[in-house]
């Protein structure tokens, strides 16, 4: 139940749950039947092409995507493929993992001094493709093109400030390639998750509402180089040592395992959510450290460390904003995104090889076998993901 008392006027939603409705076979039907004059949207093998959407007027859009073009035809050749906008784009119109569920109505009842009001809404949940992360060991060559901008910035702050401060830990220029040491990260905003928004709210609205997602297009929520903790961990490590004992009993908050092929692989931990990890796989090495920025980025505000079981808090990291979503009137109420081990799905975008293969949490399944790690390689140690968050909205 949630209750609001302002200026004598009481509003109160009672949520009555109910099995899960699964539209996204029928979205087209509605979508049709109450957008008669906007495309049909529903149509995922033509709209997942971003062509589909260039030379419409939107001179942004438009420029973006060619300037994203014309640097990795530039890069082709001089450190391997990257991750295109394209690719982006091809990866979030996917409605079997935005996964549109009707579960549960809210009864909402508005009761002011002269008069009494009500009214019901459906309660729905769904998945947006909120944030890109890219993992990279050389900082001259990560693995998209529109990243280059703000790693450029990050970079000029990190030599300037970090490397002459007493939080040396690994240097910023490295070129490991082994599947043990380091890894840079930066975690940014969907550069084109208004578009999406645009595009798949629309299909939605008519059956319950789309939460517009709360991510800032290419806004650096994390990255490696800002980030002094992230390099040396040092209330990271403390906070891991306190809640592993805490959590003695419940070890599986710290540890990623995967156990579908009937045996049971350890990927690494969670804690410290440094840049660091222990598995000899280049590839899940990646994910690990994804994981981490990911949960770093979607828990609590910056510069607050719990010590608790919990271990929500994003300590010394530097987190400049929190991504998360925003209620936008006094109706609608939208659940938080965090990013856990059973919460939030991802997906890979490079390498291309397991483009998009998978939206579930991690790990992934078919990487650990009973013979090793059957692992997507990428010649350059780049990766990237898409970081799809949870939604529920009254």
């Amino acid at each position: 139940m949630k209750t609001k008392l302002k200026r004598s006027v009481l509003s109160c939603c009672v949520v009555l749950g109910m099995g899960a409705i699964s539209l996204n076979t029928y979205a087209g039907i509605f979508h049709h039947h109450h957008h008669n004059s906007s495309p049909n949207y529903q149509d995922q093998a033509k709209y997942s092409n971003l062509d589909e959407f260039t030379n419409k007027g939107d001179d942004k859009l438009d420029k973006a995507v060619k300037d994203d073009k014309a640097a990795i035809d530039t890069s082709n050749g001089k450190g391997g493929v990257k991750s295109s906008l394209a690719d982006d784009w091809k990866a979030g119109y996917d409605f079997k993992c935005i996964d549109f569920k009707i579960v549960g109505v809210c009864n909402w009842l508005k009761i002011t001094p002269f008069s009494v009001h009500y009214k019901s809404s459906p309660v729905v949940t769904h998945y947006s493709p909120d944030a890109i992360v890219e993992v990279f060991h050389n900082v001259s060559n990560e693995p998209t093109a529109y990243g280059k901008f703000t790693t450029k910035i990050a970079r000029k702050i990190g030599n300037s400030v970090w490397s002459k401060a007493a939080f040396h830990g690994e240097k910023l220029e490295n070129k490991d390639s082994r599947g043990r040491g380091f890894h840079e990260i930066q975690v940014m905003g969907n550069p084109l998750i208004m578009l999406h928004d645009k595009t798949i709210g629309s299909i939605y609205s008519a059956m319950g509402g789309y939460c517009d997602s709360g991510a800032t297009p290419m806004y650096p929520y994390l990255h490696s180089l800002n980030d002094p903790e992230w390099r040396t961990g040092v209330m990271e490590t403390a906070a891991s040592a306190y809640g592993q004992v805490a959590n003695f009993f419940s070890d599986n908050r710290f540890y990623v395992r995967d156990t579908s092929n009937g045996m049971v692989s350890t990927w690494g931990n969670l804690f410290p959510r440094t840049g660091v990890t222990e598995n000899p796989s280049p590839f899940v090495g990646a994910a690990m450290a994804a994981l981490r920025g990911g949960v770093l980025v979607t828990t609590t505000s910056a510069m607050g460390m719990s010590f608790g079981k919990g271990l929500e808090g994003s300590g010394l990291h530097v987190i400049p904003m929190k991504l998360k979503a925003e209620s936008r009137n006094n109706v609608k109420s939208f659940t938080d995104q965090r990013v856990t081990l059973d919460r939030g799905k991802w997906k890979v975008l490079l390498p291309k090889t397991y483009h998009a293969a998978q939206c579930t949490t991690m790990p992934f399944a078919g990487v650990s076998t009973k013979f090793g790690i059957d692992e997507p390689e990428t010649e350059s140690r780049n990766y990237v993901f898409s970081n799809v968050a949870h939604v529920q909205m009254l």
